[in-house]
This record gives C-alpha cells, sequence and structure tokens, in this order.
C-alpha cells in the first residue's frame, strides 16, 4: 500500500508551527507534500492526498463512473484564455488497486472553460458555456470519439458565472447551476455572449426554453428542459430527499423552499426569491482563515464568505454525527462545514465549530473549490493550487495584465478527507458496470448516496422489464427509508409506477417517504381525499407539501384544507406563499383572514405578500378595500399590520389610481412606518400632492421642534413635487438631525444637474457615514457627478475608505471605460511613507509572540480607546471583532490605520460656538445632539445648535506613529494576544 501521506490534527500546534518554518523557508508554492503539513483540519478527520500533478492540474469537477474510473474536468484557461480551447477532461484509473490513481489519459480536450462533469449512458456530460457536451469512448482507447452537443444556448459570459455542475437528480432529472450572464464590462470582447434560448442541439423541432437566470433541469432522452425557481453560482447540492440546494459567492447556503412548477400557477405571485437563507450565522458570515501572507484582489470581502462554491451536503455514510455540509471557500484557504436541521419547510444550518473551520490552510495557494462524496464514503476536495483565483473583472489593473496571473496551471491536487471516528469502506471498489438488475436494486439501501444514485441511474438506463418487480419488493420489504425512496422514484423513471403503490407510501412510516409520494401523486389524478388524510401530518415538511399540492386541487375540500393548513402553520413565514402559489383569488380573503392580535416576522410576512398579490391583480376595488380597512384602524397595536399592508400594495402595484385621498390620511398617521409606507404609494402613483398638502409638508420640514422622521417623511412628500433647491441645501447641515439630513440629501439627489453633485462634494466630510451614503447614492445618479467624484478622490478631498463597497464596485465596474479606467488606480491602496515602517514590521511576523507580554503591551497602549474581552474604552472597534483577520492584515491595520478606516469610527473634527475645537469619533447620535468620544472612555455631548462647523478627519483617530511605542518584538506579542 503506498503512503497516503496522513495527516490528522492529534498535534496540530506542533504541526502549524511546523508547517510555517516551512512556509518562511520555500514558498509557496509548495510540493503536495509540503502543502500537506499546512494544513490544520478538524479533530476526527484525516486529510491524505489522493492524486495530484503531474496526474492532474486545474481540477475543478469530478465524478466517478460504475466501474471506477474517475473523470476531472481541468479548466487551464481560466481566466481569461478563451481562444486557445486548453480545458481538457481526464480520466484516471487505479490499475493496481492500491486505493490510488496511477494512470491518466486525456479523455476529452478542445474545450473553452469548462465547469463541470456527470457520468451518463456510456459516456459523460461536460458543461462549457454556451454547451452542454457529450463525451464517449466506443473503441476502447481511453479517448472520446463520440463528441456532440446536448444542450446549447447558455451565456458565455465571466467564467464564475457559466453554466456547471451536472447532477443526477433523484427525480431523474439532470440539473445544471446556473445563475445566468454577468455582464462583462472590461473584457467584453471575451465574454460579451449572453446567450439564447436554451435548445437541444440536434433536434431543432424539440420545444425550446426562455435562458432565464435560473437553475435549469433537462432530460436528454425525451428532449424535455426547465428551469428551476432558484439560482446558483458554482454549484448545486440535495439532500438525500431531493431538496434543492444553492449559493452564491458570499451567501454560503440556501434552500429553495418553493418549486417553479407551483409558484407559475400565480403570474401575481410577485416573490422577488423562494430561496432560504438557511445559515444562523448569516449570508457573508465571517470566515476564519489562518493563511500565511494572503492576497487578496481589490474586490474581495475579506474575512468573509466572498467565494464560496462547491457546496456540498455529505451523504457518504461514513461521517459522525448530524447531517453536514461543506463549502469551499477558495479566497481565504479553506474549507468551512455546518451541521443541519429542519426548521418547519425549511432548514437551518449552523456552526461545526465556532471561531475555526473545518479545513485551512496557511499555504496562500491552496484553492479548493469543489467537492465530490466517493463509493468508499470519503469526501474528495478538488484543489484548484493557483497563487490567484480572482477573475481580472474584479482586480487591479494590475493584478489583470500581471506575468504571475496563470501561476500553478501546471498544478492541482484531489485531496481525501476520511473520519477516524468512523473508517470508509476503503477497500469497496465500485464495480457496477456488470451489476445484476437484483444487486443495483439492493445498492438503493446503501447509505453512501454514489451507490444509490449510480444505481438508480443504470436501472433507469437499463429499462429492464424485470426491475420492477424487484423494486417493488424491496419498497414493501426494505427497512430502509432511503431504499424505498429510491425504489419508488426509480419506478416513475422507469415509467413503472402505479396509484396503488403511491397510495401505500402516503402511508408510509418515514415522512421523507410521505412527503415524496404526496408529489409522484399529483401525476396519478389521486383522489383528493386520498392527501386530505395528511393534513395533520405530524412532519411540517408533508404538511407543506400538501398544502402545495392541493393547490391544485379544484375543490372546496382542497380549498378548506388549505386554509386549515395555513391557520396550523402560519408562524412558518413560506406557508403563506405555498398558499398563494394555487391562485391569486384567494389573496384577499387571505389578506382579511389573518389574526391580527399580535405581531410576529411571518405575520408580516403574510400581511405584506397576501397585498401584493391584491396589488399586482388590477383589481380596484381589492385595493381600495385593502387601504379602507388600513386606514379606519386606529389602534396602535394595528400599526404592524397596517405597514405591512400598504408596503405590500407598493410591491404589487406601480400605479393606485384615484385613491390618493386615502394614501393622505395615511401620510397624516402619527405611526411613522404606516407614514413611511403611505409615502411609497405616493411615489409610485406618480403624482404631484395637492398644493395645500406640500405647504403644509413645508412647514413641518423648517420647524425644529417637530419630531426629526417626521421631517425627513415630509421633505420625502415635498420631493413629490418641485421641491425647494435652496431649502434642501440649508438642512444639509451637521445642526440638523441625522434623518433631515439624509431624507434632504436623497431629495435634492433626484434634481438633475452636476452642481448637485459638486454641493455634495463640498459637503462631503460634514456628512456623518449615514448621509454620507445617500450623498454617494445622489452622485451615482448621472455621469457627470461620478467624474466629480473621482476628482475630488483625486485630490483628496474625498476618502476612498469613506465610500461604501458598493459605490467602490461600481466605479471599477463602470460602464463608461473612461470613468473605470480612471478610478480603478484611484481606488487602491497605496501605503505611501509608512510602507517602509509596515516592511521593517514584517520581522514580526515570523516570530512566535508571547501571550501574556501581548496582554501587557494592549493594556499600555491599546487599551485607551479599544475593548477586549469587556476590558477598555468604546472607542475603536472591539478586537474582539478582529480575530478572524490574519496576523498581516491586523499589523497592516495597526500601523497603516488611515488606509483601512471604519465608516463608524473615522475621525471628526467638531468646532463649536462655545467650547472651541472638539476631536474624536462620532458616538451616539439624537435629534439635538451629538457625541465624540475620546481616548479612555471619555466624551462630549454637544447640542447641534452649538456647532458652527463639522467634518471628518482624512486620517484615523488612531495614532500613526505606534511604532515609536511598540517595538517589533512587542508587536509579535501583541499579534499573539489580539489573535
Amino acid at each position: 500500500m503506498r503512503n497516503l501521506l496522513p495527516y490528522g490534527r492529534g498535534s496540530v500546534v506542533a504541526m502549524v508551527a511546523l508547517s510555517l518554518v516551512a512556509c518562511r523557508q520555500s514558498g509557496p508554492p509548495y510540493s503536495p507534500r509540503e502543502a500537506l503539513k499546512t494544513f490544520q483540519i478538524e479533530e476526527g478527520f484525516k486529510i491524505e492526498l489522493y492524486t495530484s500533478e503531474p496526474h492532474v492540474a486545474d481540477p475543478v469537477a469530478m465524478d466517478i463512473d460504475e466501474n471506477g474510473r474517475i473523470y476531472v474536468v481541468e479548466d487551464h484557461g481560466y481566466p481569461l484564455e478563451t481562444e486557445g480551447k486548453v480545458g481538457v477532461v481526464k480520466m484516471l484509473e487505479d490499475t493496481d488497486g492500491d486505493g490510488r490513481p496511477d494512470r491518466s489519459t486525456v479523455f476529452a480536450d478542445g474545450l473553452t472553460l469548462p465547469t463541470g462533469v456527470m457520468r451518463w449512458k456510456k459516456g459523460v456530460l461536460v458543461t462549457d458555456a454556451p454547451n452542454v457536451w457529450y463525451f464517449e469512448d466506443t473503441d476502447g482507447d481511453g479517448r472520446a470519439d463520440v463528441k456532440r452537443v446536448v444542450l446549447t444556448g447558455f451565456a458565455f459570459t465571466n467564467p464564475q458565472h457559466t453554466v456547471n455542475h451536472p447532477v443526477y437528480g433523484l427525480d431523474n432529472w439532470i440539473y445544471l447551476a446556473h445563475e445566468g450572464f454577468a455582464g462583462a464590462v472590461l473584457f467584453t470582447d471575451k465574454f460579451g455572449d449572453r446567450g439564447s434560448d436554451l435548445r437541444f442541439a440536434d433536434r431543432p423541432e424539440a420545444p425550446s426554453m426562455r435562458n432565464e437566470r435560473r437553475n435549469v433541469r433537462f432530460r436528454p432522452d425525451t428532449y424535455q428542459i426547465e428551469s428551476l425557481s432558484s439560482s446558483s453560482q458554482f454549484g448545486l447540492a440535495f439532500d438525500e430527499w431531493g431538496h434543492v440546494f444553492t449559493h452564491n459567492n458570499s451567501n454560503h447556503v440556501r434552500h429553495e423552499v418553493i418549486a417553479a412548477r407551483y409558484l407559475q400557477r400565480n403570474p401575481d405571485l410577485l416573490i422577488p426569491s423562494v430561496m432560504q437563507d438557511i445559515s444562523d450565522h448569516g449570508a457573508a458570515a465571517p470566515v476564519f482563515p489562518i493563511t500565511h501572507r494572503p492576497r487578496f484582489e481589490l474586490l474581495t470581502n475579506s474575512w468573509e464568505f466572498t467565494s464560496a462554491c462547491g457546496l456540498t451536503l455529505y451523504l457518504g455514510g461514513a461521517f459522525p454525527g448530524p447531517r453536514t455540509s461543506f463549502v469551499a471557500e477558495p479566497a481565504h484557504n479553506l474549507v468551512h462545514r455546518d451541521v443541519w436541521a429542519q426548521a418547519g419547510s425549511t432548514f437551518v444550518a449552523k456552526r461545526a465549530r465556532e471561531g475555526v473551520e473545518f479545513l485551512a490552510s496557511t499555504d496562500s495557494w491552496f484553492r479548493p473549490v469543489n467537492f465530490y462524496v466517493g463509493p468508499d464514503g470519503a469526501l474528495y476536495v478538488l484543489d484548484y493550487y493557483r497563487k490567484i483565483i480572482e477573475h481580472p473583472e474584479w482586480t487591479s489593473s494590475e493584478v489583470a495584465t500581471a506575468k504571475d496571473l496563470y501561476d500553478g496551471r501546471d498544478r492541482g491536487r484531489i485531496w481525501r478527507i476520511t473520519s477516524g471516528q468512523s473508517p470508509v469502506a476503503s477497500g469497496q471498489r465500485a464495480k457496477l458496470g456488470n451489476a445484476s438488475d437484483q444487486e443495483l436494486v439492493g445498492h438503493l439501501a446503501n447509505p453512501n448516496i454514489w451507490w444509490r444514485r449510480t444505481a438508480q441511474r443504470l436501472l433507469v438506463d437499463r429499462k429492464s422489464p424485470a426491475a420492477r418487480e424487484l423494486l417493488v419488493r424491496l419498497f414493501e420489504t426494505s427497512d430502509s427509508a432511503l431504499g424505498r425512496l429510491h425504489a419508488l422514484w426509480t419506478l416513475e423513471g422507469l415509467g413503472q409506477l402505479d396509484a396503488a403503490l403511491t397510495e401505500k407510501a402516503l402511508g408510509d412510516r418515514d415522512a421523507g417517504v410521505r412527503e415524496s409520494a404526496v408529489q409522484l401523486a399529483e401525476s396519478r389524478s389521486m383522489p383528493a381525499e386520498k392527501l386530505l388524510r395528511l393534513e395533520q401530518d405530524p412532519d411540517p415538511r408533508v404538511r407543506f407539501q400538501v398544502l402545495l399540492t392541493l393547490g391544485g386541487v379544484e375543490s372546496a375540500a382542497a380549498r378548506e384544507a388549505q386554509n386549515r393548513l395555513v391557520r396550523r402553520d402560519l408562524e412558518d413565514r413560506w406557508v403563506p406563499v405555498a398558499a398563494l402559489s394555487a391562485s391569486s383569488e384567494r389573496a384577499l380573503a387571505l389578506w382579511e383572514s389573518a389574526p391580527t392580535d399580535h405581531r410576529t416576522d411571518a405575520r408580516v410576512a403574510l400581511f405584506r405578500q397576501a397585498a401584493s398579490v391584491v396589488g399586482a391583480r388590477h383589481k380596484d376595488p381589492e385595493i381600495r378595500r385593502v387601504l379602507q380597512k388600513v386606514t379606519a384602524a386606529k389602534d396602535p397595536g394595528a400599526e404592524w399590520w397596517r405597514a405591512a399592508s400598504l408596503e405590500g400594495l407598493s410591491l404589487g402595484r406601480q400605479r393606485v389610481a384615484g385613491m390618493d385621498d386615502l394614501l393622505l390620511q395615511l401620510f397624516a398617521s402619527p405611526s411613522a412606518p404606516v407614514r413611511r409606507a403611505s409615502l411609497r404609494l405616493l411615489e409610485r402613483a406618480g403624482r404631484t400632492p395637492p398644493a395645500a398638502t406640500l405647504g403644509r409638508a413645508a412647514k413641518v420640514v423648517v420647524d425644529p421642534q417637530a419630531d426629526a422622521d417626521l421631517r425627513a417623511d415630509n421633505i420625502g412628500l415635498l420631493g413629490l413635487g418641485t421641491p425647494d433647491e435652496s431649502l434642501l441645501k440649508k438642512l444639509i447641515d451637521p445642526r440638523e438631525p441625522e434623518p433631515v439630513q439624509a431624507a434632504a440629501v436623497h431629495a435634492l439627489g433626484r434634481i438633475q444637474g452636476d452642481a448637485i453633485g459638486t454641493f455634495l462634494i463640498e459637503r462631503w466630510r460634514a456628512l456623518t457615514p449615514a448621509v454620507r451614503t445617500q450623498a454617494a447614492d445622489a452622485l451615482f445618479l448621472e455621469p457627470g457627478r461620478v467624474r466629480l467624484l473621482l476628482d475630488a478622490i483625486q485630490k483628496d478631498e474625498v476618502q476612498p475608505w469613506t465610500l461604501a463597497f458598493r459605490h467602490k464596485r461600481q466605479i471599477i465596474m463602470h460602464r463608461d471605460p473612461a470613468i473605470r479606467d480612471r478610478g480603478r488606480p484611484l481606488l487602491e491602496a497605496k501605503a505611501g511613507d509608512r510602507a517602509k515602517v509596515l516592511q521593517r514590521y514584517q520581522a514580526a511576523l515570523d516570530r512566535p509572540g508571547d501571550r501574556e507580554r501581548g496582554r501587557q503591551v494592549f493594556e499600555r497602549v491599546c487599551v485607551k480607546c479599544h475593548k477586549l474581552n469587556g476590558k477598555g474604552a468604546d472607542v475603536g472597534p472591539d478586537l474582539g471583532t478582529v480575530r478572524n483577520r490574519t496576523v498581516d492584515a491586523l499589523l497592516r491595520d495597526i500601523l497603516i490605520p488611515s488606509e483601512s478606516i471604519a465608516q463608524t469610527y473615522e475621525a471628526y473634527v467638531v468646532e463649536t460656538k462655545s467650547s472651541g475645537v472638539i476631536e474624536g469619533v462620532i458616538g451616539p447620535q439624537a435629534p439635538t445632539t451629538i457625541t465624540i468620544k475620546h481616548e479612555e472612555g471619555k466624551q462630549d455631548v454637544i447640542p447641534r445648535g452649538d456647532i458652527k462647523r463639522m467634518y471628518a478627519s482624512n486620517l484615523s483617530a488612531m495614532p500613526e506613529d505606534l511604532d515609536k511605542q511598540v517595538s517589533v518584538e512587542q508587536m509579535a506579542d501583541l499579534l499573539k494576544f489580539l489573535k
């Protein structure tokens, strides 16, 4: 048996220390053996090398066929080589039976930027936009001689967003991850094809499908193609019951809660997404890299998910504990793990461990991009192993043209992860190609998804008449719920599932089987009373599926059952959406019957969603009915559902004709949420309010004694007419409450012309962060204003860190090449004279540091402005929130603080009428006061009327001369303490 270089976590500290020494001595890039030493993996798991260069390079996807042959997609052309057709599919084989491939063959080549592979028939399907290819080797020489396009029409834009990840679904459809085009800005000549209708290339008469920004499923044999209701960037996942899970680069796990076929029943159901963010740690969740000297590009969101890909639910049957998922984060050189639980109609995913990742590397070239659950139950990690992973659309100009853009394209690794607590079946080799029908049916109950999925695919492909009896017997006798589940769907794929067996499955002892049975009943004209029995099912997902299915049944009993299901599971926010998917005619009744006794998030969602359908129906009597009931409700406890209803109407209706009287009554409401929602509806109406109304609004706006939010809303009302430009400018003053300033900036920004941009830039440093963000939005309304903004950045009148991320992105990706080419260099970080200091302190990164001595440095230097573990002053950021930043980044933050000022911690200078000049960090704000915080927790509360002038400093409140107070050795100690 060959040495597979096993590495557990038993001596993590020693190994990481050893790896850091190795890093400092030699690289990266590292050899596979050296790279293995840089890993830190969760206790109880082991990582070993499976294969590497020269057998594979640039691996992005893999599949293992029924005979154990491994197909690996190599994407050598990423990021910009589109003309050379250098993409390859390799076939790897283990000829000596040692569990590791020793022979590789180029199975197919001439691909552009291939992204996925799936075994199909006697060959493989490969995604390579704009096509899905089929390759087959008919003469046994290891190279494909059949090469044909199956599907075509996919967009060929930014390669991080092209079609990818074909996978055989439980329902016998082939699924494709598809996010749709991501319009190229810099490289339109290479990535300018936004696609066409999706169609079967060899069957022009077959139905085509509009190319939408949604995932796709298709059946090559029957020429069927459909869009899903979700989208996914790179990767697509299923659980064992067939539920679909997706992600994008920043949101690492989402659930497609409702399938497209249900939503298509009601075109008035204007819901933006039916993907539930199921991570309890949020979208763009923090990640915890251990990379030594990491590399981040211009638009990389550091220390949070910014490149999530390869989402995989582990269904291999060999890892301990509850259901778990893995997702790669190549920009941060790590793999993240979540554990899952059901939550009503959907799920919740929690971190497996707080503050540390499942797998991380100190090697900045480690680029995990995808995973595969093998027949042995192991988890295979595909490591792209590149110096640069970001696409040049989102990097600095220097990186986009750098000679090292392709460094690592001759390297690549596939790592194998196993569990020491539950060893995988390493000797169990994939040999199903010649298996009998009975053997294949037996594998449908295998705990490993590879065996179940492969057996089902082969059985459906064979269409053996003898299989039906075997499958029915498996369903009726197996103790395995998964075996019974796959028996049903395999019979479905063979066209052999009858109504009698489906009805029996409705009473299965396992909820997952019952849920599938309800879906299967839809195409079998199952009498409604059979489904109604499941109305009281103890499992919420079964009840949810019944609600969806009954939406297609036209009977009084079905509608009554749906109403009862909604009432029972009302606190599940997706239940009303499922009910509304049946028909828009039910929206008003659902809205009127919704309970108002107390507020919950789900009830707010119900009122908003039902009202949006009412608005989208264009039935004025129904809209007026909602407005009248909302207007009549005066109880303060009704505020929540009244506001939600108005918000819903504004979502569903562009015009509310002839109802201004009701809307103006609602705007006069003492309830701020109701007033604000009615204002949005008035904006949708698109008409100027009466002069008398605008006159009353103007009086409120200039009344300094009026409530700040009321004044802000009345500024919005004035904006519906022809606002007084001079009045709006007067309100943009630090003596005015922040909401008033923000509303005035918003209204002023809608007045056309560069003069508005000039005014906002002149006031820029006097604006608080919230007002400044509104000002930036106003600047981006017109290209001329953006050019003024670039002038100001160049003159150092506007600091890049005062712009929000989205504003920086708008500059970097601007359609106007003159703006884009000028803006990129202005936004790139420049260390200036402090670079020499930073270079000198790099030695601190190479010292081990002492935690106790670091605590003493913190208490001597940092505690005056920063908190850590509850100790210190609340002036700068709590340093407990930066522990997931790498030591390299922390060192740069400390020594060049003005380069990365957090928007709520910039220094302000306030010139007062009574007390002179006060400097510090802006703190809490009230309509009549503003607070400035100083070292050691001191603060000044300044009346707004006492402010003569206020502006943000171009420097951080944190001193830039800490090198005078902290030596290199002490810095090493401080970094050790902070981390």
